[in-house]
């Protein structure tokens, strides 16, 4: 199995700093640009499926992807975004001291945690004989390295929008 997982290319959202969780943003005119490059440097190999988180912008960035390199795109409900609640559209810098948003961000973290381990095990089970891009959010790519303890950025830090990194098994 070999699998590309793709972080959604850039929203509006993204450059003001503001929690996204599952609203529904779109993606920018940077966002569309960077999802093209990827999909460029996607296309001189052969994939066979590319699978979406269901929120609005990883679905754009693949529908995008789908187009540029030929292969059929199917949303799918594994790898999705953290639902942050009220705190959706709040920019992170405001809950950096928060303590109630720490306290749940901690617990929200451990639950995706053990969500992107259990979706990573189904995912290989499902897809264990293809090649496949998944294209889904920095905090999933983030936890997904944990989980496989596979680090493609530094400590903290996500890997950029429209950018990828590769798995193979």
């Amino acid at each position: 199995m070999r699998v590309c997982f793709v972080r959604h290319g850039e929203t509006d959202w993204n450059t003001e700093g503001k929690l996204q969780g599952h609203t529904a943003t779109s993606l920018n005119e940077t966002g569309i640009r960077q999802t093209r490059q990827c999909a460029e440097q996607l296309a001189v190999e052969t994939w066979d499926v590319i699978l979406s988180s269901p929120l609005q912008r990883a679905r754009e960035s693949a529908h995008i992807l789908s187009d540029c390199m030929g292969v059929p795109h199917f949303v799918s409900p594994l790898f999705t975004e953290l639902d942050y609640g009220h705190w959706n559209g709040q920019p992170r810098e405001s809950l950096i001291h928060n303590q109630a948003f720490r306290k749940w961000y901690d617990m929200a973290m451990h639950k995706l945690e053990k969500q992107v381990n259990s979706e990573w095990k189904a995912l290989c089970h499902a897809y264990r004989d293809d090649a496949i891009v998944v294209v889904t959010h920095g905090l999933v790519i983030q936890q997904l390295e944990k989980v496989l303890d596979k680090k493609c950025t530094s400590a903290g830090e996500l890997v950029s929008n429209g950018s990828f990194i590769y798995i193979t098994l």
